[in-house]
């Protein structure tokens, strides 16, 4: 299938996603001195028993001021306070309360900087860890007018100094009020861990967001433009604007990333949107799925659901979310019933009919209702798990993407078969053995000059690979990264030299020699450290161009072996460089010619080890950056999607080769018939 790639990629960053720790809470404390938190490779989720001051907001210097003589509640988290029980009687979602909680650790001596993961905490809050305030959103207040609603998640570190305990008691306290939401309170787990754990865990998250929104972007954006050139098939329209309603949901629910593109978004508006994303995809769901099987939805059907949709997306906008939030109930029996009549009134009856791509469209809505069905539930607060109906959404576009493609390429290669066997007749009629005969055995050349290109295409493909397979393995270690790259790039190429240099990080005028293979000592000597600009290695890298050199200098390569020393020919020297900058040189050196394959096979891989190169010095460098971590963030960030786009133009290859070699076949078996 066109997408398998990008689901593959996307179940493999959820399934190896690190298990959370089983521990929970037992009477407000956390005991994990059983773990080295340095190195554990998952957050601990803190779910469990907590203290509950219900109307109280107490600082950690209240706890040690104030006579706290009364029992504190003891409730469990995460939860929305709406639903604890005090006295026997269910308090309200509007108030304030103090939560507290201690977790036990296992010194291990030196400063340790640990993490913890605030999630959307329902409206305000206040953090301490230890007597220090580290975290704080909105406006905490013991009224209504005072109050002010903010969403702040994020990953908040805060350093711990041991004292030579075997252990140490972290204090948590958090103060929480909400005026403005009917979930109250910390109704999100938090997490806790190294802020090396948390960090990596978001940043995983992160990334899976971002390609699950380019994934539905791509789609959509593909979809209005098959509507643009045909504007008679008006699913592709509904389609596309789905797309990006459900892009919408991707960024104002679970992490809200929306909050981190715009930071100063008004609450209100980004509860707006979140609601909106969810209700109001059933009315679009309803005339994508009816333009495609009329005969299987009845009409009245489709207008119920598309009014209702609208009525409730009308209502969201138009109150605020103190209002529009008690009717959650109605509007998710709506989304849910609705969902299930189109998955199974609809598309199930369409499938068993032999309905043309049914049996697709009905696999993908039942994989994202079933993901739907999940976010209900956790908004109903049943169950504690993340929204999940985007990735199903993935899977269903995906699937309908493919089915709708099929159908115009389908229609497309009927239409070229016609035209193709019109030509044929026709161009029978008029010309005689002669040209017939001449015409054959052009295409017969055509032919083997395609296979050609194929085997060419092929082996350049199987080369980038090989080298991404490489550049996915020891992301840890420069020296032996750039080692194995190099000594694989010779070893496919089948050249007997080679060397890699890389700008210093330190000093930019040197490039430095941090891989070589076939080289000798007085090669090593000469060319450990290289000014940009100077010899053939220096001006490929100020000029960011390459260079294939046919007569190499004399003296400036020697092959020494048991069995004498030898002096190659040809020599090819390629830029390894990022969009932003030049980030080093590989040189390569052979006996014979370097064919044209083997130049363009260079070309496409240099970007592609400037960048896992470029990366990987950087997680060496972050240890001792971690406090400037906000900024080197962003620039790991943007080198990971740079190697997106990498890896998108590899599939986009790889689509033309496939779409080549399907013609080819095609050809030939004309050819025999």
């Amino acid at each position: 299938m066109k997408y398998s790639r990008i689901v593959a990629l996307i179940a493999a960053i959820i399934i190896s996603s690190p298990s959370l720790g089983t521990d929970r809470l037992h009477k407000a404390v956390l005991d994990l001195t059983s773990y080295n938190l340095q190195e554990q490779s998952a957050s601990f989720k803190l779910t469990g028993d907590v203290e509950f001051y219900w109307n109280k907001l107490l600082s950690p210097a209240d706890f040690k001021t104030q006579d706290l003589s009364q029992e504190p509640f003891l409730v469990h988290i995460p939860k929305s306070w709406a639903s604890y029980r005090i006295d026997g009687k269910k308090l309200p979602s509007n108030g304030f309360a103090t939560y507290r909680f201690w977790v036990d650790i296992k010194c291990e001596g030196g400063e340790k900087i640990l993490g913890v993961k605030i999630p959307s905490i329902f409206t305000s809050y206040k953090l301490w860890v230890n007597g220090e305030l580290i975290s704080q959103a909105g406006n905490l207040a013991t009224s209504k007018s005072d109050h002010k609603p903010e969403f702040a998640i994020g990953d908040i570190p805060f350093v711990l100094n041991y004292s030579g305990k075997e252990t140490e008691r972290i204090e948590f306290v958090v103060q929480v009020s909400n005026f403005s939401h009917r979930r109250a309170g910390i109704a999100w787990p938090m997490y806790f861990g190294s802020f090396d754990t948390i960090k990596r865990e978001s940043r995983n998250l992160d990334i899976l967001n971002l390609i699950v929104i380019g994934i539905i972007l791509i789609i959509g954006l593909n979809h209005i433009n098959m509507y643009l050139f045909r504007r008679k098939d008006i699913s592709n329209l509904y389609f596309g604007i789905l797309s990006l309603v459900m892009i919408l949901r991707n960024l104002t629910t679970g992490d809200r990333l929306l909050a981190y593109i715009i930071p100063d978004i008004n609450w209100e508006f980004l509860l707006t949107l979140d609601n909106f994303s969810g209700y109001g995809t059933i009315p679009f769901f309803a005339l994508f799925i009816y333009n495609l099987y009329k005969d299987d939805f009845p009409l009245w059907m489709r207008n119920a659901l598309v009014i209702l949709g609208v009525l409730i997306s009308i209502f969201i906008f138009a109150t605020p979310a103190a209002i529009f939030g008690k009717f959650n109930m109605i509007f998710e029996l709506y989304l849910l019933v609705g969902g299930l009549y189109l998955t199974f009134g609809v598309l199930l009856v369409a499938a068993f009919r032999g309905r043309q791509g049914a049996f697709l469209t009905f696999l993908g809505m039942f994989f994202l209702y079933a993901t739907a069905i999940n976010d209900v539930l956790s908004s109903m607060e049943l169950i504690q798990t993340p929204y999940v109906a985007a990735y199903g959404l993935v899977i269903f576009m995906l699937l309908q993407s493919f089915t709708i493609t099929s159908k115009s390429a389908k229609a497309i290669n009927q239409n070229e078969n016609l035209s193709f066997l019109l030509a044929q007749e026709k161009e029978g009629l008029e010309r005689n053995i002669e040209e017939r005969t001449r015409e054959l055995m052009q295409q017969h050349d055509v032919l083997i000059e395609h296979q050609e290109k194929e085997k060419i295409q092929s082996w350049i493909n199987k080369g980038v690979t090989r080298i991404n397979t490489v550049l996915s393995t020891d992301k840890n270690d420069f020296e032996v990264l750039s080692r194995k790259v190099l000594t694989t790039v010779v070893k496919y190429m089948g050249v007997k030299l080679g060397a890699l240099y890389v700008i210093n990080d330190e000093d930019d005028t040197c490039l430095q020699m941090v891989a070589h293979y076939g080289g000798n000592k007085e090669l090593l000597e000469r060319n450990g450290c290289i000014a940009p600009g100077d010899g053939l290695v220096g001006a490929v890298f100020a000029d960011n161009e390459m260079k294939v050199i046919e007569n190499i200098p004399e003296g400036y390569y020697q092959v020494t072996s048991g069995l004498g020393s030898s002096v190659p020919k040809n020599m090819l020297l390629s830029p390894l460089s990022t969009d932003e900058a030049v980030f080093g040189v590989i040189e390569l050196a052979r006996f014979d010619d370097f064919k044209p394959e083997e130049i363009d096979f260079v070309k496409k891989i240099a970007n592609s080890i400037a960048i896992n190169l470029n990366n990987t010095r950087m997680n060496e460098r972050n240890i001792t950056l971690i406090k400037q971590f906000q900024e080197q963030t962003a620039e790991i960030q943007e080198k990971e999607e740079k190697m997106r786009e990498s890896l998108e133009e590899l599939e986009y290859y790889r689509e033309n080769y496939h779409r080549a070699k399907e013609e080819l076949e095609k050809f030939k078996k004309e050819q025999g018939d």
